[in-house]
């Protein structure tokens, strides 16, 4: 089937959207620095921090994940590129490249079902502000939402293929499997609605042989293998990976478990959903309830319906939540919000003079869009200093080791493919009372480096000193333009203090200034939005 001049420009502006994130977006969340960018680091350069989830005392983090882009990171060093282009590369090439070959499959198995239904979703997958962090995020979950992206093309095709009902069910299980397995475990609940789907047909219907599950076995032990055989060799100790996140996570002791980094309420999520997605968010839940009736193919919306439902009665519970936790339904949000708009549309078509019906489905588009773009430039402009300054420490040229330190701003350090090979990140006691990263061991080889276990770690996130160094072992620091108020700050503001050159200033959003509620959210001017400095600073003596 071939495209239309609209699915061209609707993959133009895909391309589009996902390139401009690639080099522009921030990195939202410090956990995808120090858990992936920073041992990353360490695979391709040779240093770098590590958190106590990568010790082996504990070893919750997997090196199967990191691989794929440790691979695409060699590749890049042979034509001697700097680290931050290879930093680059890597989201460019590596993760963003990938989020645009999923939605295209998806897109692809879509438009033979319904093309109008495949533009919506394209297009609300698109712009949806979601997207732009999580499709450009180096982070298992932003890879189970990948992967569940693919494994519902697969399913689609098999729903409406009864022929190769067998092949795509497969297709569709090994990519749930990636996403679970080399990704995160959790992932995998999004694969039960298919299990489901796959028994009726094998018991009930009869339409699918009891083989398949022989070869649904066959690939869960190859993926298995493969993920036990890479962190075996890193680790150099026979484990699974994902069974030590999930016993972590589920079944860890007192003071221990994902509820000591903080818990918030339901209404944390439904907040995050709403300013991701805006209108596309309630279109998908109203979707998620109305598909399964009204749509075309009620067994494909009946599915996806279900593997929100999923998701969302096991992790709106949880204690504990983050951001990246939904990343994994994203696209099925759009999906569900697609398949609702798709169905009004027809009736509207009935109803509705042919003229009007265009003009407001191009006031509706041109506002998505607008709302969509005016809260991405909102977070590239608001909170986009850390990569901005730390380019100008990139640029900084020593030979001999140099310590680039932060203290209140550590959880905005990007990555240390942002420091000069002689650089390493410092932290200085900022009256931060959890556990920082330590640094990974860097003498002899890599496997040296994974297998060492460092002192002083924990997994109960308790402050340890060895962890921070004296102001005085300085010779950068990057600072916000603030003065810290907690009373045992052993420094003062250094951008104002003497000994200390200012270098490069950012603003980034003061996140206890005085700001518009429209403001903080979308990028308009207008609207009242209070910044600070955001500083790489010198010490004068440095040489």
């Amino acid at each position: 089937m071939k495209l239309s001049l609209t699915q061209y420009a609707l993959l133009g502006l895909n391309i589009a959207y996902r390139l401009y994130s690639g080099l522009f977006m921030i990195i939202a969340d410090c956990d995808e620095t120090f858990n992936y960018w920073e041992p990353l680091n360490l695979l391709l350069r040779g240093f770098g921090k590590e958190t106590w989830e990568y010790s082996p005392e504990y070893k919750i983090r997997s090196y199967a994940y990191l691989l794929p882009y440790y691979l695409l990171g060699k590749v890049c060093q042979l034509f001697n590129l700097s680290p931050v282009t290879i930093f680059y590369c890597i989201r460019v090439f590596g993760i963003i490249g990938f989020t645009c070959y999923c939605e295209w499959k998806l897109f692809n198995s879509l438009r033979r079902y319904s093309p109008t239904l495949a533009n919506w979703w394209l297009l609300f997958n698109t712009i949806a502000p979601g997207m732009s962090h999580a499709g450009v995020a180096l982070l298992p979950s932003s890879l189970a939402m990948q992967t569940a992206t693919l494994a519902n093309s697969y399913l689609l095709r098999a729903i409406g293929d009864g022929r190769q009902l067998s092949q795509n069910i497969s297709k569709a299980v090994f990519w749930y499997f990636i996403g679970g397995i080399l990704g995160w475990p959790f992932a995998l609940a999004l694969g039960l609605p298919i299990g489901l789907y796959t028994v009726y047909h094998s018991v009930i219907t009869r339409t699918v042989s009891f083989s398949i599950y022989f070869r649904i076995a066959g690939v869960m032990l190859l993926i298995v293998a493969a993920v036990v055989a890479i962190d075996t060799v890193f680790y150099r100790n026979i484990m699974f990976v994902p069974a030590n996140i999930v016993l972590y996570n589920v079944f860890g002791g007192e003071g221990e478990g994902p509820e000591i980094f903080g818990v918030e309420p339901m209404s944390y999520y439904i907040l995050n959903l709403a300013l991701n997605f805006h209108v596309i968010f309630p279109l998908g839940i109203a979707g998620m309830v109305l598909n399964p009736i009204i749509a075309q193919g009620k067994e494909f919306a009946l599915l996806i319906s279900m593997q929100l439902v999923t998701w969302v009665g096991i992790f709106f519970v949880q204690p504990h939540k983050e951001e990246r936790f939904l990343y994994p339904i994203y696209s099925l949000i759009s999906l569900l919000a697609a398949m609702l708009v798709s169905k009004l549309t027809l009736g509207f078509k009935r109803f509705i003079p042919k003229r009007a019906y265009a003009v407001l489905q191009a006031v509706f588009i041109i506002g998505l869009i607008t709302v969509s773009n005016l809260r991405i430039v909102n977070l590239v402009e608001n909170y986009g200093a850390p990569l901005k300054t730390f380019s100008a420490v990139a640029k900084l040229e020593h030979t001999s080791p140099v310590n680039v330190c932060m203290g209140k701003e550590w959880y905005h350090f990007p990555a240390s493919f942002f420091l000069p090979d002689s650089h390493r990140l410092r932290f200085v006691d900022c009256g931060f009372d959890g556990l920082l990263p330590a640094d990974f061991y860097e003498e002899g080889s890599v496997f040296d480096s994974t297998t060492f276990i460092p002192p002083n770690m924990n997994n109960k996130n308790k402050f340890e000193l060895d962890k921070v160094v004296a102001l005085q072992e300085c010779d950068y620091f990057v600072d916000n333009s603030q003065v810290n108020s907690i009373p045992q700050l052993i420094y003062p503001n250094l951008t104002t203090a003497p000994g200390w050159q200012l270098m490069e200033c950012n603003k980034i959003l003061n996140p206890e200034g005085q700001h518009s509620f429209i403001g903080k959210l979308l990028y308009i001017p207008y609207f009242k939005v209070e910044f600070m400095d955001f500083c790489l600073i010198r010490k004068e003596a440095a040489v």
